[in-house]
């Protein structure tokens, strides 16, 4: 009896440590990666911190209007997101045939030389000129004063050529919804552009620089911070951190070393373009733009259309915006366009920019 007794008071231990080890496998435990409401209704997945998280603020929103060339960048906040390719993944690979040149190969962009560049004038230059005053070869007669000031720092508003070549360049301060279109008709006419990106494109569009990069076009640094205002504001130290850091993010996310500058709204001086000159970048301005950058005013697509093919030229460096609806609209046709007159699109020559 003794022996059923003790048989039995074990039998009900066994029970018990069984429903208490089932007890504790159901109760509810936060892991790292589980799902989580946030407080807009939408699910969000925590993730570990990652010590190699962008850190610098990115304010990229002009607050004044900017002017023709200006690639118009909202306000979204804080940009300063990390990487889209964590740093310990390998680098895409991009040294293709079809690369317009050797994009693998890093650039030193250390070697600056502070004190020569406070010797020259930082004074703000805006970019602009008069259609209506054109050479014989029809060219606006306005560039060639800019050809003075830059062209010894590698600023180029055109390619200096008889032949009827011209050169098709996209500012993507942010994406409007157009730049998938945009490449669909560049691949389709083949036509290779280049697009200048900010950092805040970068952040959000990862996948699109992807794109472009294998599809043969040329990226462009377009500045971090975007300011309202131009770039010599800045100061030449701070002007070389906001650009650098594009630079070194782009490489190390892409592998893809950019070597061509666009200053935001055009707003450029000696001092700057000199700075961008000895960091191993051309500063590309243009002598063809128009007012294509509100989204919120966009011209009619004839009318540009009309604009573009009227004041095609040799060498033309076209500056069209990527979130107008309008060039997403009259794209190819501008490429039919110009082509019925005999001309061609060229891929910019970035390692030999005519002289």
């Amino acid at each position: 009896m003794k022996f059923l007794n003790r048989r039995l008071m074990a039998l009900l231990l066994a029970l018990s440590m069984c429903l208490s080890l089932l007890a504790g496998c159901s109760t509810d435990k936060p892991t790292e990666n589980q799902p989580s409401q946030t407080p807009d209704g939408s699910v969000s997945v925590s993730q570990p911190e990652d010590d190699t998280a962008d850190d610098p603020a990115d304010s990229s929103t002009p607050d004044a209007e900017p002017a023709v060339g200006d690639a118009s960048v909202p306000d979204n906040g804080d940009t300063s997101a990390e990487s889209p390719v964590p740093a310990d993944e390998p680098l895409t690979e991009t040294g293709s045939a079809d690369a317009p040149y050797d994009t693998s190969a890093k650039m030193d962009v250390t070697g600056v030389d502070f004190s020569a560049l406070s010797a020259l004038s930082n004074e703000a230059i805006p970019y602009g000129f008069n259609n209506a005053n054109r050479d014989d070869l029809n060219r606006p007669d306005g560039i060639y004063y800019y050809d003075n000031i830059y062209g010894e720092y590698n600023g180029y508003t055109h390619i200096d050529t008889d032949e009827k070549t011209v050169y098709l360049t996209m500012d993507e301060g942010y994406e409007n919804g157009c730049t998938p279109e945009i490449l669909d008709t560049l691949k389709e006419k083949n036509v290779k552009a280049v697009f200048f990106i900010t950092k805040q494109f970068y952040d959000e569009n990862p996948d699109l620089i992807q794109r472009m990069i294998d599809e043969g076009h040329i990226i462009g640094n377009h500045t971090c911070s975007h300011p309202a205002g131009g770039m010599p504001q800045l100061g030449a130290q701070a002007e070389y951190e906001d650009i650098k850091q594009l630079n070194d993010l782009v490489y190390d996310t892409f592998g893809y070393q950019m070597k061509l500058f666009r200053f935001p709204e055009g707003m450029a001086s000696e001092q700057s373009v000199a700075l961008l000159d000895q960091m191993g970048y051309k500063s590309i301005f243009w002598s063809f733009a128009y007012h294509d950058f509100n989204i919120n005013n966009q011209m009619d697509p004839t009318e540009a259309l009309n604009s573009c093919l009227d004041l095609i030229h040799p060498g033309a460096i076209y500056l069209l915006h990527a979130v107008s609806t309008t060039n997403t609209a009259i794209l190819g046709d501008f490429i039919d366009g110009a082509r019925e007159q005999g001309y061609e699109f060229g891929v910019f020559p970035v390692e030999d920019a005519a002289e």
